[in-house]
């Protein structure tokens, strides 16, 4: 029996794999390149290495010399709902909402936190594999019952599977486009998961994050577009705007009770967020000649790293890989390259050890769930070109030995 005089909501939380994965990769690069003159090739992080965009940075500039430096409105500024308004019916084609639709959080991860908070005690559900911040702080933290869904070999919905499930949970998490895949959820996927949802009385958190990064002339199907009560929708400036750091989000829902509830969670755990970056995301979404400008740049050098990724990993042989849809993550399966013999932690971190010790970065799978221990996420948010190209060929030497 434990001893602690602290709940097991707290105490349950774990620090995500990802960052403790960071903190080793920090710790033995200095080591590893002293011993061979390479630098790490870094896979593990969802960072950007593009810079805020100046537009954006000037915004909160002239915020803070305006002086809007004081407490912020709980739920959001007037100004800034108006413009995450005309982005959600522009964008995601949700074409009714207003001001008392939307509440604007310390980044989508708020959101996300707040949301599941809404069902504290009870059960979930949503896909595997499945972004580790989930696993490892949103449910224990709601003290959420949490089911994984698990997504086929080449990542397709089983939406026989997905209903048995969904007839057992309050809510149900939906992640488009997916990180750790980079699968981007078709329409007709999205309609069907909503309806399931909708049918058995059940919630869907949507989780938007990397809405604009998308491939190939595809488009983001945004579960929000669809008129029901039943989804909230979550949204952040990270990934779109190189913004990070600047930890800027948002919710949006038709439920008339859920904007008052979060703001009231919003309120209790942090007041508010920061007036002047407020301003700094309304410059962001309405400035739409900047954003197209920017989006067409980063995505340009997104999909290039991402070919060269694919392709690469493709040409390895025994490595399964999916070519990423959106986002700007990959999630290769080694089953074939990893000695049949070993189970456990052992198997899980068996390939992920031998690229450390090469000195390349990747995230294990089961960092995402218990269904995909065999695969390997590898991010190239911040991996130019020719570091992944240094990267696969350091795994091509592992590889040629057999």
């Amino acid at each position: 029996m434990s001893t602690s005089p602290f709940h097991p909501d707290i105490t349950n939380i774990r620090l995500s794999p990802i960052v403790a994965i960071s903190e080793q990769v920090r710790q033995r690069a200095p080591e590893f390149q002293k011993a061979t003159g390479k630098q790490f090739i870094l896979f593990q992080r969802g960072e950007l290495d593009f810079p805020t965009p100046q537009y954006i940075v000037e915004a909160a500039k002239r915020a803070l010399d305006a002086g809007h430096t004081k407490y912020p409105k709980s739920g959001g500024e007037d100004s800034l709902k108006d413009a995450i308004v005309g982005k959600l019916r522009s964008y995601n084609h949700a074409e009714d909402l207003k001001r008392e639709n939307v509440v604007c959080t310390y980044g989508g991860q708020e959101a996300l936190e707040l949301s599941f908070k809404l069902f504290h005690g009870s059960k979930g559900a949503g896909f595997a594999p499945c972004w580790s911040c989930v696993l490892e702080n949103f449910v224990p933290y709601s003290n959420i019952d949490f089911i994984e869904v698990p997504l086929s070999g080449d990542f397709r919905v089983d939406l026989a599977k997905l209903e048995q499930v969904v007839r057992q949970v309050k809510f149900f998490y939906l992640n488009t486009p997916h990180n750790p895949t980079g699968k981007l959820f078709t329409e007709e996927e999205v309609r069907a998961i909503v309806e399931i949802c909708r049918k058995h009385d059940v919630f869907v958190i949507s989780d938007e994050a990397y809405e604009r990064i998308v491939y190939d002339g595809r488009r983001h199907f945004s579960p929000l577009s669809i008129d029901s009560d039943n989804v909230i929708g979550c949204y952040t400036f990270s990934k779109t705007y190189a913004m990070t750091g600047w930890r800027l989000g948002y919710l949006a829902t038709r439920n008339p009770h859920i904007p008052r509830l979060i703001s009231l969670g919003d309120y209790t755990q942090t007041a508010g967020v920061v007036t002047f970056l407020q301003y700094a995301g309304k410059e962001a979404l309405e400035n739409s000649a900047e954003e197209e400008k920017f989006l067409a740049w980063t995505m340009a050098e997104y999909a290039a790293r991402r070919d060269a990724l694919y392709s690469g990993l493709k040409q390895i042989p025994g490595i399964a890989v999916e070519k990423p849809e959106g986002a700007f993550y990959m999630f290769p399966n080694f089953t074939k390259r990893i000695p049949a013999h070993l189970t456990g932690e052992e198997r899980n971190h068996h390939m992920w050890q031998l690229l450390m010790d090469r000195g390349v970065a990747t995230v294990f799978g089961s960092c995402f769930g218990k269904h995909f221990g065999d695969n390997l996420r590898f991010s190239f948010s911040t991996t130019p070109i020719a570091k992944i190209q240094e990267g696969l060929g350091r795994m091509r030497e592992i590889f040629s030995r057999g």
